[in-house]
């Protein structure tokens, strides 16, 4: 009986050092991976979301703190990474107020299709490339459907407030970096109405079943994830971000209307031909830049 308390305590930790290393190193990817995989395994989904909601809590103050130290994002205090994790941060206060609100209230098959729909639209014009000018309207309305996400599902922070920020121009990191600050005060704030509501349990016995072997997990992976940030190209990691987050909501929405077996297919293929397509644009701006180098090169041959 220990043997298999501890396999699973294991499993549950890996699950969280994979989630959270996807999510803060992409900016997405923590409640969206793990909240799918708990319910496929039996979990029931009012104990799942407030233990994920409470880990993330602080995993994701831990991570933004190694973002600041590597210098993926500016903490002073007029700095627009401040600002922006400051509106993030009030806005999801009222949208995760309003995301628990419902949760608690409407049906499962609601709000798992609701933030699928959102993460697979939201991660296609990231992947795309889609871009408008950044302003404080646009970062105001992905921080409150962002937060709204979260308290309904525990779910789709990262793919709107990091996906949201890109779209509107910022660099990648910086907005990966600003959505873990962001990100440790609507969970906490989430968990805690979940507790006000009755939903969520505090108790030792509770915890060491969900929130400790996803908290040790998530720990684990901070310092790496801030690091891997640091290092990898940020247009191939803006790319990676929007293809996660149209795989993770196709599952999702696959597994709600369909079930595991066909929406594990459906999540294959279109992860299969998201790849090719990334390399084919791949190799194509390779061409292009190598057509660019030639051109550049014969215009500076001497003539003969």
């Amino acid at each position: 009986m220990m043997a298999d308390w501890i396999i699973v305590f294991i499993l549950i930790l890996l699950l969280g050092l994979i989630s959270k290393l996807v999510d803060s190193t992409m900016g997405l990817g923590y409640g969206t991976m793990s909240v799918p995989l708990l319910l496929i395994v039996g979990y029931p989904i009012e104990r799942v979301v407030p233990a994920v909601l409470i880990s993330e809590f602080l995993s994701a103050a831990l991570t933004a703190l190694f973002h600041a130290i590597q210098g993926n994002m500016r903490i002073e205090q007029e700095s627009r990474d401040v600002r922006v994790s400051a509106v993030f941060s009030t806005l999801g206060i009222i949208g995760a107020f309003v995301g628990v609100l419902i949760g608690v209230t409407m049906s499962e098959l609601f709000v798992t299709v609701y933030v699928s729909i959102t993460i697979i639209i939201v991660g296609t014009l990231v992947a795309q490339g889609f871009r408008w000018y950044f302003s404080w309207p646009k970062v105001t309305i992905f921080g409150f459907l962002a937060a709204l996400n979260k308290g309904l599902s525990g779910g789709g922070y990262g793919p709107l407030v990091a996906g949201g920020q890109i779209l509107s121009g910022r660099d990648g990191s910086r907005a990966i970096a600003t959505t873990a600050v962001a990100e440790a005060i609507v969970t906490a704030g989430s968990w805690l109405l979940y507790w006000w509501f009755g939903t969520a349990i505090l108790s030792l016995e509770s915890f060491m079943e969900l929130e400790i072997p996803l908290l040790i997990g998530s720990i684990i992976s901070a310092p790496l994830s801030a690091y891997l940030i640091k290092v990898l190209p940020h247009e191939e990691t803006t790319r990676l971000v929007g293809i996660a987050a149209v795989i993770l909501g196709i599952y999702t929405l696959g597994k709600t209307i369909f079930g595991d077996t066909i929406s594990i297919i459906i999540t294959l293929l279109v992860a299969i031909a998201s790849v090719v397509a990334a390399a084919v644009v791949t190799l194509r701006e390779m061409q292009s830049i190598s057509k660019e180098k030639a051109i550049d090169g014969d215009e500076t041959l001497p003539p003969v």
